[in-house]
């Protein structure tokens, strides 16, 4: 994403109801996907963005949804996704494949640490494919 683009999405951002907080996340969302693409594969495009925690693309002419976590959020109990509801997004939104981005340190310990969460919560299971985005970096390690 060029730095005009995601300028003028930062100032739709700023320019729409949502809370303070809530322009936050989106901001973070949108450098998250931004640094994603032009990381693992700068021809994505984005589909859509703002309508859910899941950003849309479409890869190899494909839509696909991408969800980002950080990867401290992914450890802790309280994660904003379950399995049933990301699989209904999925059907609903006729995505091919549903992707998850966890942000992470890059540590060989977090990689480990972090194969080991995504078998316990099954995510391995409902996401057809898996990445650890080092956003300092811009590296991104497939896990799935």
């Amino acid at each position: 994403m060029k730095v005009e683009d995601f300028l003028k999405i930062v100032e739709e951002i700023e320019h729409s109801c949502l809370s303070v907080q809530q322009q936050e996340e989106m901001i973070t969302k949108v450098a998250d996907l931004s640094r994603f693409i032009r990381s693992y594969d700068p021809s994505i495009e984005i589909v859509s963005w703002m309508r859910y925690r899941v950003s849309i693309i479409r890869h190899t002419e494909a839509d696909k949804g991408v969800i980002f976590c950080d990867h401290k959020d992914l450890f802790s109990a309280n994660t904003s996704y379950s399995n049933a509801s990301l699989a209904n997004l999925k059907k609903l939104e006729q995505l091919e494949d549903l992707w998850l981005v966890v942000i992470s340190s890059g540590g060989t310990n977090d990689l480990r640490s972090l194969k080991n969460m995504i078998n316990d919560r099954s995510l391995d299971k409902i996401c057809d494919k898996i990445f650890s985005l080092d956003f300092l970096q811009s590296q991104v390690q497939i896990i799935k």
